[in-house]
């Protein structure tokens, strides 16, 4: 969801070049379309990672959504050691 003056830049994708167009011809948000950056290799490299187990995900903190102010404070102390997870929306 974007606000009514957002951006949402998208990287890929040929209809993000039409939405682009389109939403350039109203107001209100705008879908900019980028360059995309050459993924293949890291996406080959990344694969290689997974396959020989290679890859360790390192998550430091969880917070919730209605705690996402307090993960913003934790992350911008610079002392973070990997990525702090926000959960969108819990299982009940």
């Amino acid at each position: 969801m974007l606000t009514p003056t957002g951006c949402y830049l998208s990287t890929t994708g040929l209809w993000n070049v039409v939405l682009a167009i389109l939403t350039r011809l109203r107001p209100g948000p705008r879908v900019r379309a980028g360059m995309s950056v050459r993924k293949h290799e890291a996406l080959g490299y990344l694969r290689e990672l997974l396959e020989r187990d290679g890859l360790r995900i390192v998550i430091d903190r969880q917070y919730r959504l209605d705690e996402i102010v307090e993960a913003h404070r934790y992350v911008e102390t610079g002392h973070k050691r990997g990525n702090v997870v926000v959960t969108v929306c819990a299982s009940t």
